[in-house]
């Protein structure tokens, strides 16, 4: 195992997750809380994009109050006081609703591909019921993941570091690959729902232009571009890092390496933000068309 004892990025560090965490967990909360409300108290009907929608938002507020305890951990270094158990649950956090949230966005571009793409097997594909046997499959997933933090918790570091010096974790590469591998999955499937949505809304002619159509390209769009922004840097981070720690790329890189993995990995961070785009689509989606429900039934009535 190569190392490097190049502490120099240390402050560096310190102060981008200052800047970065700090505006994220205040406005990630302010803008999760309020999408949450919405559903729970505005919109009252369970579809498809709202079921995805709640659990995104669940997903961003759990890594969201994780955020404060990473910063302290790492500003304290070795001197965690608030207790192994303690910061194993909030390790997982940050990483369970990490890779939650890649999933869950993968799911949307799938749903959204199957109910523009083939809308006849939407019929037998798509419904709220099945909405949440997915979405709770894959939290059964990803906590289950987190089980070997738990596990190995006492071998792998000292009980009173948090958030930091995983050894184990780097000398396997079972679980880096793991993240690498979901990652890749993810994206390969964001982006191919996405050019095909793309490419059959394209098809459309605009006298028979769609809104409900616009308003499906916008959301696969804005999660296109959430997905790449905030989660292809720190997996190229973490990719680069594993080869640099375990000697296949020269040890000089390795301190520069790991300011690239922790900067890429507070930008990941960002997320939480840049998911009220998709809120505003889905409720926007939401509204219209209960107005145009709403009209459709004046209608039959005063007809």
């Amino acid at each position: 195992m190569c190392n490097s004892n190049n502490t120099t990025y240390f402050e560096f560090v310190k102060t981008f997750q200052y800047i970065v965490h700090i505006p994220t967990f205040i406005l990630g909360l302010i803008i999760n809380s309020v999408a949450l409300w919405i559903v729970c108290f505005r919109l009252k009907k369970w579809t498809e994009s709202t079921i995805y929608m709640t659990n995104l938002i669940f997903s961003d507020i759990f890594l969201i109050f994780s955020l404060p305890f990473k910063i302290y951990a790492y500003q304290v270094g070795g001197k965690w006081h608030l207790g192994p158990g303690f910061c194993e649950f909030v390790e997982s956090l940050y990483f369970v609703n990490t890779y939650g949230t890649i999933l869950l966005i993968t799911l949307i571009a799938l749903d959204r591909y199957i109910a523009i793409k083939h809308p006849f097997l939407a019929r037998t594909f798509r419904s709220p019921k099945k909405a949440i046997i997915t979405c709770t499959v894959v939290w059964i997933c990803v906590w289950s993941a987190s089980i070997p933090n738990y596990i190995q918790s006492g071998t792998k570091r000292p009980n009173e570091i948090c958030f930091s010096n995983f050894s184990a974790f780097w000398e396997t590469g079972i679980i880096p690959m793991s993240m690498v591998t979901i990652f890749l999955i993810g994206a390969v499937t964001v982006i191919f729902c996405s050019i095909q949505i793309i490419r059959t809304l394209q098809r459309v002619d605009e006298e028979r232009e769609d809104a409900n159509m616009n308003t499906s390209m916008n959301i696969i769009s804005s999660n296109l571009v959430t997905f790449l922004l905030c989660f292809t840097p720190c997996h190229v981070a973490m990719l680069l890092y594993f080869l640099a720690k375990n000697c296949y790329i020269a040890n000089y890189y390795l301190a520069s390496l790991r300011v690239f993995l922790q900067i890429s990995q507070c930008l990941a961070t960002i997320n939480c933000c840049l998911d009220a785009m998709y809120y505003y689509l889905i409720i926007k989606e939401f509204w219209k068309s209960k107005v145009k429900s709403t009209e459709e039934t004046i209608s039959t009535h005063t007809s």
